[in-house]
């Protein structure tokens, strides 16, 4: 575990004083107090050192609990992964791919397997025909791949299970059938088991096509797409799943959770993830171990998939009522965004007035807090930070309003046409945010033009589904201050 290799983030530093040991950030402005023990890692690791080498100078620490601090800390973004340490011992993988008709997309698929950069001996492909027209069987080498076959179609949940049920391996890896995997997919995933003793770990998911509009849009916005952050979380509030197209879970952790539900058509990864994570099982996701995903590159498809999503919202909120969409808020922020609000609806340029107070009001309490605990932050660093942490929270809370209520914004403008130029605004500001984050390669126009029909499909896919479940927790919001 000591070839994982950190360093600090860029805005992160390290102080030491007679009050303790800190770790600091500028952007976001944070504090985290350390242990002596802890704070010596980071500063051999700030200055070039290697995690090896600490371990061997301070014998008695448990290098995989430290592994396990640092990815904790990479997950806030106080450090940067630099490196993935190489697998140690090869544990056994089952590779679980259900398929329905989808013979090319499946002859693809395992030939990519072919070429894992992973002892053919340490692992097993198990493919579950879901009563395809043409059975699986006929098509394929039976000596490299075992298959099982439903005679008739009983849904994916219920195929990862039987798959999951004749395997062997100590991790089950599902994969879909429309996806390639990498050659170091194992290689880069397996280690953080490894690490942090998680019970699943999820990694990136990266579009297969590459040439129209919307093949560049969907290899940046597909919801299979988790980022480029690294994630760790356990049993928390938060919403944290990865996708079947790329999961893997330990045999014990999978038997924990009882595998998929069979009845769900739709959201069945979310919902496993979240009850995996409610039994105390870590979930981390990782930006590495790529899988190239063929996804629907027809506008009509997309849009479709992208409601079928949104209608699973209202069965996975009613199922967990712990979980909410949660505002992470500042009272000034808050505060600001609905002044910005109120200026706009009412068509008044005087509530505008007040923000700057607001804004005065919140860096001098924050340059009290920097003076406070010997932070050590320049006033334009200070006012850049605050300045940020404002837009950051703007951009969350017109980008619910966009992902939720677009529909009815466009509505309501009938009857009250400055409820267009609120619409209009969040559109503007969350899109060119979006655009410049995800860098899509495409025009901006042309970018606009997707995401808008993507949020209309989504947000009356949730609407849909909400009135047929006849429950409407998804729009249930949660708030806590920061």
């Amino acid at each position: 575990m000591e070839g994982f290799g950190f360093s600090l983030a860029d805005s992160t530093s390290l102080r030491a004083d007679p009050d303790g040991f800190f770790l600091l950030s500028r952007l976001p402005l944070r504090m985290l107090r350390l242990n002596e023990s802890l704070f010596n890692l980071l500063k051999h690791i700030r200055d070039g050192g290697e995690l090896k080498e600490f371990v061997s100078q301070n014998p008695g620490l448990n290098s995989r609990n430290l592994v396990k601090v640092l990815l904790s800390l990479a997950s806030k973004g106080y450090l940067k992964l630099e490196r993935i340490a190489s697998i140690s011992d090869y544990p056994v993988v089952s590779i679980i791919i259900p398929v329905r008709d989808q013979p090319e997309d499946l002859l693809d698929c395992l030939q990519s397997l072919n070429n894992l950069n992973y002892p053919k001996d340490r692992r097993e492909i198990i493919v579950v025909d879901d009563g395809s027209e043409k059975e699986v069987s006929q098509i394929i080498t039976p000596d490299a791949v075992r298959v099982i076959r439903h005679g008739e179609s009983k849904g994916p949940a219920a195929c990862r299970n039987i798959g999951a049920e004749n395997a062997k391996g100590d991790i089950f890896a599902f994969l879909d059938a429309d996806c390639l995997a990498g050659e170091d997919w194992l290689k880069e995933t397996i280690p953080f088991f490894q690490a942090v003793n998680a019970g699943m770990v999820g990694g990136y998911v990266d579009g297969y096509y590459k040439n129209s509009f919307l093949d560049r849009y969907e290899r940046v916005a597909s919801s299979l797409n988790m980022g480029q952050r690294l994630i760790l979380e356990a049993k928390t509030g938060s919403s944290l799943y990865v996708p079947t197209a790329n999961m893997l879970v330990t045999r014990e952790a999978f038997k924990a959770t009882r595998g998929f539900k069979v009845e769900m058509h739709l959201g069945e990864d979310v919902d496993f993830c979240w009850r995996l994570r409610n039994l105390g099982y870590a979930l981390l996701y990782v930006p590495f171990g790529r899988v190239a995903h063929k996804h629907r590159n027809h506008l009509g498809s997309m849009l479709k998939r992208r409601s079928e999503y949104g209608t699973s919202e209202a069965e996975l909120y009613r199922t967990h009522r712990d979980k909410r969409k949660t505002f992470l808020i500042s009272v000034f922020s808050g505060l600001s965004f609905l002044l910005l609000t109120l200026a706009i609806l009412l068509m008044n340029p005087y509530p505008l007035c007040l923000i700057p107070v607001l804004f005065g009001i919140d860096l001098w309490r924050e340059s009290v807090a920097v003076t406070r605990l010997k932070m050590a932050a320049s006033f334009p660093k200070l006012i850049y930070a605050t300045f940020r942490s404002y837009l950051s929270f703007f951009y969350f809370a017109f980008f619910h309003m966009m992902r939720y209520y677009l529909i009815l914004i466009v509505v309501l403008g009938f009857l009250w046409h400055p409820v267009w130029l609120f619409g209009g605004l969040a559109i503007v500001y969350t899109s060119i945010v979006d655009y410049y984050v995800k860098k899509p390669g495409l025009l901006y126009p042309v970018f606009l033009f997707f995401y808008l029909l993507e949020h209309l499909a989504y947000q009356a896919g949730v609407f849909w589904g909400c009135l047929k479940a006849k429950y409407f927790g998804s729009y249930l919001l949660a708030f806590r201050l920061a």
